[in-house]
């Protein structure tokens, strides 16, 4: 099997990076492996043991650690699973997931499996809620509620904005190799003050083979037999799913939509200033 790191030192620095957020976290937690046909799977579980189980699949390359970080609150009420995704820069194996039939499904749900979770509260985040798309999809029964946060999957960005935002600066950075186009490039959509996500995403850029693919969306016709309630975060100032379009859309897709809450001038990834703000609508909703 080959491996989506162009080095082992970048392989090494960016696990670092991974235990340095973990432990920045300051919160009790076990790392549970599960094996899944698809490979080992890393989970990160922490929070009340007697509390409802929520589950979050986190955004492409982002890793349960980052993920914690928004919701560890929460820990106080509900017993937290952060999966690492395979396939991506986590604790997980480095197995390459085919994105177009279900084998996401297959492997979240094996997952849950293995984790006695017969139906969870389930959270996907930007990548992780296309992850969520395909569970509910292929194994609705997994699910009890489900909440979407700046979700891929259901709209794309304007293509304009995508070149303008992301594709010249990245470009700019490929060739310069300067933090000057890179922090162009981020500034999209990551808060600008966090200098640990900076140096995570320049880490990424320069040290990972990344599929930059954009999850295919989904249509009504997928989950028309999906019938639990589907809650979303939207982002107003999204470059890759702006929060309006998001919102339409959802609309159209989920008969069984509940609720849509927008981040006011937050990007794709939102500041630490609206974690509270996060963690009130995910106890109202799994509530």
């Amino acid at each position: 099997m080959g491996t989506i790191y162009k080095s082992e030192q970048a392989k090494n620095g960016l696990m670092k990076l991974y235990e340095e957020k973990l432990e920045s976290l300051h919160i009790e937690y076990l790392e549970v492996d599960v094996d899944t046909q698809f490979g080992r799977t890393r989970i990160i579980q922490t929070g009340n043991p007697n509390g409802k189980p929520i589950v979050l699949f986190h955004g492409f390359n982002a890793g349960a650690p980052l993920t914690l970080e928004a919701i560890k609150e929460l820990g106080n009420l509900y017993s937290l699973f952060a999966i690492d995704t395979v396939g991506q820069v986590t604790k997980s194996e480095e197995t390459l997931m085919n994105t177009k039939d279900n084998s996401y499904a297959i492997w979240a749900d094996e997952v849950l499996e293995k984790l006695n979770i017969e139906k969870g509260n389930i959270i996907g985040i930007s990548y992780g809620a296309f992850i969520v798309q395909k569970l509910i999809t292929h194994k609705p029964e997994r699910v009890k509620k489900c909440i979407f946060v700046v979700p891929s999957g259901i709209v794309n960005g304007d293509i304009w904005d995508s070149i303008t935002k992301l594709t010249i600066p990245l470009l700019r950075f490929k060739i310069t190799r300067t933090d000057k186009h890179l922090r162009a490039f981020t500034n999209a959509f990551a808060p600008e003050e966090d200098k640990f996500l900076f140096q995570l995403l320049k880490s990424l850029m320069l040290g990972v083979k990344l599929d930059t693919k954009i999850p295919t969306l989904l249509k009504r016709r997928d989950i028309a037999h999906f019938n639990k309630p589907v809650y979303v975060i939207a982002a107003s100032d999204d470059v890759f799913f702006p929060g309006k379009k998001v919102a339409k859309k959802s609309k159209l897709l989920f008969s069984n939509l509940k609720g849509v809450h927008f981040l006011n001038g937050s990007k794709h990834m939102p500041p630490k200033n609206s974690y509270p703000e996060i963690q009130l609508k995910i106890k109202e909703w799994v509530n």
